[in-house]
């Protein structure tokens, strides 16, 4: 049941950034994270790359979304040595992908927090450890 939570939370990321049209962004993601990064589940996978100016997020099924030419006000929230962080605002909602260095150059964690129209946080906030690819 858990698994299941966690792609309907994947499906409406990609449903986010899919639905309503906005300008083209800026972003840099930091040297450390540029890469193909992923998470294979048993249920489903999630994939990562980071170019020099964009993020691409993949869903199963061959399903992409790119955030630079995603929908809503996305902005770089934070970017350091070891954290990097991109805000997605939607409508009332905010989706805030976090993406922390790890130990060594072989994974890196990714949080993803939701906030609804309702602005309440944490019912659909997940945590992820994504591997080099």
């Amino acid at each position: 049941m858990k698994s299941l939570k966690y792609f309907f939370l994947i499906a409406l990321i990609f449903c986010f950034f899919s639905c309503e049209k906005s300008e083209k962004k800026e972003l840099s993601p930091p040297q450390w994270v540029q890469g193909e990064w992923e998470y294979n589940g048993i249920v489903y996978n999630v994939y990562f790359k980071f170019t020099s100016d964009d993020v691409i997020f993949a869903l199963p099924y061959g399903s992409t979304s790119s955030f630079k030419d995603g929908k809503g006000t996305i902005e770089e929230t934070v970017k350091t040595d070891e954290i990097y962080e991109i805000t997605v605002t939607q409508n009332k909602s905010k989706k805030i992908s976090k993406f922390t260095k790890g130990d060594d150059e072989t994974h890196i964690q990714y949080y993803l927090f939701d906030t609804d129209v309702a602005g309440l946080a944490g019912a659909n906030d997940v945590i992820f450890i994504l591997y080099k690819k």
